[in-house]
């Protein structure tokens, strides 16, 4: 259930230990990897049965795995054209078997008519392989290597597909060692890499999708790791069936404190997010003087006005949030409070009197609890903080860029110093409990850069507890549903122009898909 992240090397020893010991056969290995690759590649959007493909072989097993992807294309009757790098008689010997079976659409690169014949194919290429270097790459591209995979980068109509790494970056670092190929998908096996996930990598990785090929399992469970994919199988199993007798009284009660003067829409998004992840019943608490500016145009959210001074919530409306707390199973602070003297002693009562209900934290929440902080270490193991990395900057005391340098570091540290869940929000967004563990998101994408996003992200995460999940269920299942929501609004607007409303009401469609399968 849990898919572990490793390094190239560990990955290395994991085939190499399933095949002596466990007598698992490095030919079928390399044929299960090319019918994964396959299967992606089918999948994607743009394939047809007339496509033009053209493969890019190097001269180890990333080769091999491209000719055995070229052998099956062949066999199929379909327009393939690879080239390799390097001497055949060097191959592996299951390289060698698929070089074989791939002969009549194998050509070499070495002549001016070589390359002729690739330049010509690759104008007309509908999608591109880079089977030139997978994880054991170790210095920078350099020759006909560095020639060849500039030459593909230029073309820009074709999808660019590499096999287990894109050639020129380092599984270990995601680092570029020179030049990189600029994939718009890598297909991976069976675990994804850190190289694949750090920021260096990530436009050159594309969209990455992981396939299984068969290594030993047995293996696997020994090979330690320092973080977790988090996927579909471990998200569906946070979720239940509910009863026929399921009434809006046992789905939970949320309360969320956000907003102000200037600006009393910003708790919106939040509780409308919370209503559409499941919540029976959403309060909104808003300053008395925003509550005028407020219209009903989600009259699902139960309105409440509290106390206010110059348009912020007061201490005075401490006292009521007080009398009210023991009918809440979650809460949902930040969004819209501001930062005003008032606001602190607000804000530092409310974290006093909210005991141990679960508490998300967002926006000018982890802004008003950096100012608190400063450096002090106490116990928050009841709050679930959701900072963007200059929040993140704030709550450390450490510059921006450091954060952005060191995004797991930076996170495990604060998260176990804390004793609370850190999620520190962005593309593969990392994930810590209080103990250190780590989880990278592998949903979400640049559409999610987008005013209101982290408010959506909020009102799920405070949603699901509301409903009784664990803070490991509800984080977990918060961020991966808010980034397959929006992946799906991907897939029909594009990279740009979705906006957090958008984001609310593709809620419940991601929650379906993703869950549809474990109830």
């Amino acid at each position: 259930m849990f898919v572990k992240i490793l390094i190239g090397e560990q990955m290395a020893q994991w085939e190499k230990v399933s095949i002596h010991r466990h007598k698992i056969s490095a030919q079928r290995l390399m044929e299960n990897a090319a019918t994964g690759v396959l299967h992606e590649i089918k999948n994607h959007p743009r394939w047809n049965p007339c496509a033009k493909v053209l493969i890019v072989c190097g001269p180890g097993n990333n080769g091999g795995d491209g000719f055995a992807v070229a052998s099956l294309l062949k066999k199929e009757g379909r327009d393939i054209q690879a080239f390799y790098l390097g001497a055949p008689d060097k191959l592996s010997a299951e390289a060698k078997y698929y070089f074989s079976q791939a002969m009549n659409c194998l050509f070499p690169l070495r002549s001016s008519s070589d390359w002729i014949r690739f330049r010509k194919y690759l104008n007309q290429a509908d999608f591109i392989v880079d089977a030139i270097f997978g994880l054991g790459l170790r210095r920078p591209l350099s020759g006909i290597f560095s020639k060849v995979v500039k030459l593909l980068n230029q073309h820009r109509l074709a999808i660019k597909v590499a096999i287990d790494f894109p050639s020129g970056i380092s599984s270990t670092t995601g680092e570029v060692l020179g030049i990189a190929f600029r994939a718009d998908m890598t297909v991976t096996f069976e675990v994804p890499k850190w190289g694949h996930l750090l920021s260096s990598a990530w436009d050159h990785v594309g969209e990455l999708s992981v396939v299984p090929i068969g290594l030993s399992r047995q293996e696997l469970a020994k090979i330690p790791s320092t973080a977790t994919w988090l996927e579909s199988k471990l998200i569906q199993s946070f979720f239940h069936p509910r009863p026929k007798n399921f009434h809006k009284g046992k789905a939970g009660s949320l309360l969320v404190l956000a907003g102000s003067k200037s600006m009393p829409g910003a708790g919106y998004l939040c509780a409308k997010a919370a209503l559409r992840t499941g919540a029976g019943l959403v309060h909104w608490a808003i300053p008395e003087e925003a509550f005028q500016k407020i219209d009903l145009r989600y009259p699902e959210v139960i309105l409440w006005e509290l106390p206010s001074k110059d348009g912020k919530f007061s201490s005075e409306a401490v006292k009521e949030i007080q009398s009210m707390l023991p009918k809440f199973q979650a809460l949902a602070i930040g969004p819209g409070l501001g930062q005003a003297e008032e606001v602190q002693w607000f804000f530092e009562k409310l974290l006093k009197i909210s005991g141990k209900i679960p508490t998300v934290l967002d926006a000018d929440g982890l802004n008003l609890l950096a100012l608190l902080l400063k450096g002090k270490k106490r116990k928050l193991s009841h709050l679930i903080l959701t900072p963007h990395p200059k929040e993140m900057s704030r709550l450390c005391g450490i510059p921006f860029s450091e954060v952005l340098k060191n995004r797991v570091e930076v996170t495990k540290k604060f998260a176990k110093k804390y004793s609370c869940w850190v999620v520190l929000k962005g593309f593969r967004s990392v994930i810590s409990d209080p103990k250190g563990e780590i989880f990278i998101n592998s949903t979400g994408s640049t559409n999610l850069a987008t005013a209101g996003s982290g408010d959506v992200l909020t009102g799920m995460i405070a949603s699901l507890l509301a409903q009784g999940f664990s803070k490991k269920g509800a984080v977990l299942s918060g961020i991966y549903l808010h980034g397959l929501a929006g992946d799906l609004l991907a897939k029909i607007q594009g990279d740009r122009g979705t906006i957090a409303s958008d984001l609310v009401n593709m809620i419940p469609i991601a929650i379906k898909k993703q869950i549809k399968d474990a109830l």
